[in-house]
C-alpha cells in the first residue's frame, strides 16, 4: 500500500494528538479517573503517615498520640476509614480509565475500517492481509495503555509529591523537603527515562516483526496444500523460528532497559528515605512529624512508579499506534471528485483516449503499463481484451472500474445524445454501482453462498439468488451440496476454482450492471460450461454493455469487437471474423493451438 511521507514518518507526538483527537468524545470520564487516583494515593500517603506517626509517639506521647483526639479506638477507625477510602478510590480510578480506554479502542477501530474501506484495492495489490489484521486487532489493543495507563499517573506523579511536601515541609524543615524533593523528582523525571529511545527503536521493530510472522503464518495456512505437496514444510517452519527469532531479539532491548529503570527506581528510593530521615535530624525536626513525612515519602514512590509502569509499555503502545495511524491517514490513490456529476442514464459505452497508465506501486517502479491506448465500445456491445499475460488486459479494466486513474488521457463513460463523463467525475458508489468488476479470483468470505452473493445485492430474495445461479450454471452444484446455505469456508476453500467463478458470476447477476467488466472469469471452467455461462449472462444481462480480458480465443465468437493487446498497446481492432483471417489475433490463436 503506498503511504503519503507523513505517514510513514510521523514523530509521536503527532501520533498522540491523532489518539486524542480521534477519541476526544469518550475521554471526559478520565478527569474522574485523575480524581479518584489522586484520592487513592492521598489516602495511601496518609495511611502510612499516620500508623508511623502513631508508632513514633509512642516514645513521646505514650499509648494515646496527642495529636490525635480521642481514644486508641479513634486511631483505629481513622486507619479503617482511609484504608476503605484507598480500596473505593483504586477501584473507581480504574473502572473509569479502563472504561475510557474500552471505548477508545471501539472508536479507533471504526476509523480504521472506514479507512480502509476506500484503500480497499490498494490494500489488496500492495498490503498482506496478515499485516492489516494485525494492525487491526492485535495493535488496536495495544493503544489501551495510552489511554488507561498515561494520563493519571503521569498527573499524580507530579501533583501528589508535590502536595505532600507543600504540606508536610514545613513541620519538617527545608533539608527533609529537599531531600525528599530530589528522590521523588528523580523518580519521576530521570529514572522513567533511561533508553527511551532505544526501547521505542526495540518497540517499533517488534511490531513490524510481529506483522511479518502474521503475514507468514496466514500464508502458510492458507497455502497449506502447496506447502506440504511441494514439501516445503520444513523449510517453512525454519522460517517461522527465524523471525521469531528476531522478535525476541528486538524484545530483548526493551527488556534490558526496563530491567535498568527498575533497579535505579529501587536504588533512588532506598537512598532516598534514610536521606530524609538524616537531614530532618540534623536540621531538628521532630520525631513524629519525621516518621510521618518519611512514610508518606514511601507511600510516594509508588505514585511516581506509575510513570515508570507506564514508560516500559508506553513505547509499545506507541509504536502500535503509529501502525495504526499510518492506515488511518493514508489518502486513497482514488477518490471522490469534489464535485461529482451523475452517471448518464440510460444504456453506457466506454471511451478511452489516449491513455497511458504506469502502475502506482513503488515495488513497480511506476513501470508503463499501458501507452497510447485508445478505444471505443458502444452501449450495449461485447467487446473482447486479447493478449498474452501482462499484455494491459486487466490494467484497462481496472481504469474502467477506476481501481486506478490514468497517468494520461481520458476514461469515460458515454451515454445517449453524446454524453461523455470522465469516471473521474464520477462519485466512487454511483461508477460502483453502474459497473461491476469480476475480478480473476473471486473474493468469498467465510459463510454460506446466500451471504456471499447478497455481498452485491443485499436484499434479494431467495428466488433472484436461484435465478443468478442459474445464469452462471452453477444452481445444480448448489443443489447437490445442500442449497444456499451451503457453507464455502475460509476464502471459499470448499469450491472448486470453477465454482468461485461462477459465484463471482451470479454476483454480476445479481448486481444488474450496465457495464460488466470480466476478467479471465472463465479459465477455471472447460470448454463447454464456459460457453454455456458466457451464454447464461448474456440471457440474465442483455442490455449490459460486456468487456472480457482473456488470453484465450474461446469465446470469441461472441464478441462484437476484438481489442489485440502487446506489451500495453493495441496491435490490432475489428470483428472477430476479419481478426482471424491474419495478423496479430490470428498468430495468437495459432500458438494457442500448438501448445494445445
Amino acid at each position: 500500500m503506498t503511504t503519503t511521507a507523513q505517514s510513514r514518518t510521523a514523530p509521536l507526538v503527532e501520533v498522540g494528538r491523532w489518539l486524542i483527537r480521534a477519541t476526544a468524545p469518550v475521554l471526559w470520564p478520565l478527569a474522574g479517573s485523575v480524581l479518584f487516583r489522586h484520592v487513592y494515593f492521598a489516602a495511601a500517603a496518609a495511611l502510612l503517615g499516620v500508623g508511623a506517626g502513631a508508632i513514633a509517639s509512642l516514645a513521646v506521647d505514650g499509648p494515646t498520640p496527642a495529636w490525635l483526639p480521642g481514644t486508641v479506638w479513634t486511631l483505629i477507625g481513622v486507619l479503617a476509614g482511609l484504608t476503605l477510602v484507598k480500596a473505593v478510590a483504586g477501584y473507581l480510578e480504574h473502572f473509569l480509565g479502563h472504561w475510557v480506554a474500552f471505548k477508545a479502542l471501539e472508536l479507533l477501530r471504526v476509523r480504521l475500517y472506514r479507512a480502509l474501506v476506500p484503500l480497499a484495492h490498494q490494500a489488496a495489490r500492495n498490503a498482506s492481509s496478515g499485516d492489516l489484521l494485525t494492525r487491526a486487532t492485535k495493535d488496536v489493543d495495544r493503544i489501551e495503555v495510552f489511554f488507561a495507563h498515561t494520563l493519571a499517573p503521569a498527573v499524580t506523579a507530579v501533583t501528589m509529591p508535590a502536595l505532600v511536601l507543600a504540606v508536610m515541609g514545613p513541620q519538617v524543615g527545608g533539608p527533609a523537603a529537599l531531600a525528599a524533593g530530589v528522590g521523588l523528582g528523580l523518580s519521576v523525571v530521570v529514572v522513567p527515562a533511561l533508553g527511551v529511545r532505544a526501547s521505542q527503536r526495540g518497540a517499533d521493530a517488534a511490531n513490524a516483526r510481529r506483522g511479518e510472522i502474521a503475514q507468514h503464518v496466514t500464508d502458510s495456512v492458507q497455502g497449506m496444500s502447496e506447502v506440504t505437496g511441494y514439501g516445503h514444510v520444513d523449510r517453512r517452519l525454519e522460517e517461522t523460528a527465524s523471525l521469531d527469532e528476531a522478535l525476541q531479539a528486538d524484545g530483548a532491548v526493551r527488556g534490558r532497559w526496563a530491567v535498568a529503570r527498575e533497579g535505579a527506581a529501587q536504588a533512588v528510593s532506598l537512598a532516598t528515605l534514610p536521606a530524609v530521615v538524616a537531614a530532618g535530624a540534623s536540621s531538628g525536626a521532630d520525631l513524629v512529624p519525621l516518621a510521618a513525612f518519611t512514610a508518606m515519602v514511601w507511600a510516594l514512590f509508588d505514585a511516581t512508579a506509575g510513570v515508570r509502569g507506564f514508560a516500559g509499555t508506553l513505547d509499545a503502545s506507541m509504536a502500535a499506534a503509529r501502525r495504526v495511524h499510518q492506515i488511518a491517514v493514508t489518502a486513497p490513490d482514488v477518490a471522490d471528485p469534489p464535485t461529482p456529476v451523475p452517471v448518464p442514464a440510460g444504456s453506457l459505452g466506454v471511451r478511452v483516449e489516449d491513455v497511458d497508465y504506469a502502475y502506482p506501486s513503488e515495488a513497480e517502479a511506476r513501470a508503463t503499463a499501458l501507452a497510447g491506448i485508445t478505444l471505443e465500445v458502444p452501449a450495449g456491445s461485447h467487446t473482447a481484451l486479447m493478449g498474452a499475460s501482462g499484455s494491459g488486459k486487466s490494467s484497462i479494466l481496472r481504469l474502467l472500474a477506476r481501481h486506478d486513474d490514468a497517468t494520461a488521457g481520458t476514461v469515460a463513460l458515454t451515454g445517449a445524445e453524446g454524453a461523455v463523463v470522465p469516471v473521474s467525475a464520477v462519485a466512487l458508489e454511483d461508477l460502483r454501482t453502474a459497473t461491476h468488476y469480476v475480478t480473476q479470483q473471486t473474493t468469498l468470505f467465510r459463510g454460506s453462498i446466500a451471504e456471499n452473493l447478497r455481498l452485491s445485492a443485499p436484499r434479494a430474495g431467495d428466488d433472484r439468488l436461484w435465478e443468478a445461479l442459474e445464469a452462471a450454471q452453477l444452481a445444480e452444484a448448489v443443489r447437490e451440496r445442500g442449497g444456499l446455505d451451503t457453507e464455502v469456508g475460509e476464502q471459499g476453500r470448499r469450491l472448486s476454482g470453477g465454482q468461485r467463478q461462477r459465484l463471482g458470476v451470479a454476483r454480476a447477476v445479481l448486481a444488474r450492471p450496465r457495464v460488466l467488466l470480466l476478467d479471465e472469469y472463465t479459465s477455471h471452467l472447460d470448454p463447454e460450461t464456459a460457453a454455456a455461462v458466457r451464454a447464461g449472462l448474456r440471457a440474465a444481462l442483455p442490455e449490459a454493455t460486456i468487456v472480457e480480458a482473456t488470453h484465450t480465443s474461446a469465446g470469441l465468437d461472441a464478441a462484437d469487437q476484438v481489442v489485440v493487446l502487446d506489451a500495453g498497446r493495441i496491435v490490432a481492432c475489428g470483428r472477430p471474423e476479419d481478426l482471424k483471417r491474419g495478423g496479430p489475433l490470428a498468430r495468437l490463436i495459432a500458438r494457442e493451438t500448438d501448445r494445445a
